[in-house]
């Protein structure tokens, strides 16, 4: 299992996400470790023109960085479609 540890964006997000609608956030949360579990079982889509990696939840998209030397996944963010997109495109 790989380790996964959460930007400042996407710690604010999912606890704001879970304020609002806490089954969501329970949903998102299986995902990502469920990413964790199976890391080295599937094959990891770049985002195109980025080192990000995405991760789907229902309408959500979960941009992450993969480090398989240290066994480590970075949640960057954790947003709608375009807007998690729009994010990844400016750094």
């Amino acid at each position: 299992m790989y380790e996964y540890q959460f930007s400042p964006t996407a710690r604010r997000k999912l606890r704001k996400l879970a304020r609002r609608s806490p089954e969501l956030a329970r949903m998102i949360m299986r995902k990502i470790i469920w990413l964790a579990e199976n890391a080295e079982q599937i094959a990891h889509q770049p985002i195109k023109g980025s080192h990000f990696y995405s991760l789907h939840s229902g309408p959500y998209r979960i941009p992450y960085l993969l480090d398989k030397n240290e066994r480590r996944i970075v949640i960057d963010d954790i947003a709608k479609h375009d807007p998690a997109y729009d994010r990844i495109s400016k750094l």
